[in-house]
């Protein structure tokens, strides 16, 4: 009995890394093909968009209606990032899960709408903005863990500076860091504490500085310098990237809703809104 008990224990590990690997083929199959058929989908769309140079299908209520829930599925991706970083996300698989799917099925139906309008324009633009943004950040899922796993297995340099750190100041900044914490976390542990947004809400000053001396300690022992470089850039690029679609797309909406004659340039409005300030 110790024995088959001992066999089962050796090949579990053997086991679990292999449907993990499994389960990470088929993620990224999964991916692959979302990507192609959102793309083939959103081209034929754009297409569309060319051949309607007046641009007033857009507004008719089954594409009104289209952009209106694909507006809310694209809203699941921001919750993610809040929960993510409020400490919310129990199951951060289930919650990237439906960031993608989410932020993919948001992206054809406001391709849908917006291919009844005009290619050359501001919401034309936001479309523009928003294909670049999934596109980014499917394509990243699906490239950066590969060169990140290669850069793991073949590079020890990758990981820390050929002199070694200073040892001196990374110990002046662990102390600074430490109490920081005091007054941000009393009861976290040093070493594995990382602000979120909850410290970012209740304490900004503190955590901005903690931020900062994380960053520095990062810096001095090189674990940006090679590994964490492409995987801190694409992030950085997909948020500001999201951060400014999001942001045109309240205006979108703030126009058609409240300023339709401003958006109508003219023409009858026959979209649904509240004001038709601006005529």
């Amino acid at each position: 009995m110790v024995d088959n008990a001992t066999d089962r224990d050796r090949r579990a590990p053997r086991s679990r890394s292999r449907n993990g690997l499994a389960a990470g083929r088929l993620s990224r199959g999964l991916l692959w093909t979302m990507l192609a058929l959102g793309a083939a989908i959103v081209a034929a769309l754009v297409a569309r968009m060319v051949e309607a140079p007046d641009g007033r299908a857009a507004g008719a209520p089954p594409r009104q209606a289209a952009a209106l829930l694909g507006a809310m599925l694209l809203l699941v991706p921001a919750l993610f990032s809040i929960a993510k970083r409020g400490g919310r996300a129990s199951h951060p698989p289930l919650w990237f899960a439906g960031h993608v799917l989410a932020g993919m099925a948001g992206l054809l139906l406001v391709s849908w709408h917006a291919a009844g309008g005009r290619l050359l324009s501001p919401p034309g633009g936001l479309l523009a903005l928003l294909l670049f943004v999934v596109l980014q950040g499917t394509l990243a899922r699906l490239l950066v863990p590969a060169r990140l796993a290669q850069q793991f297995g073949s590079r020890a340099t990758a990981f820390h500076l050929s002199g070694g750190p200073d040892r001196q100041a990374l110990a002046a900044l662990v102390v600074r860091k430490q109490a920081l914490l005091q007054a941000l976390e009393p009861d976290a542990d040093e070493a594995l504490f990382s602000p979120n947004l909850k410290h970012a809400v209740r304490r900004p000053r503190l955590t901005w500085r903690y931020a900062r001396l994380a960053a520095q300690e990062a810096d001095l022992v090189g674990a940006r310098r090679r590994a964490g470089r492409l995987l801190a850039h694409w992030r950085r690029l997909h948020i500001a990237a999201a951060l400014v679609f999001a942001t045109g797309l309240l205006a979108h909406v703030v126009v058609v809703t409240l300023f339709a004659g401003y958006a109508a340039a003219g023409r009858p409005i026959d979209w649904w809104h509240l004001a038709a300030w601006g005529a």
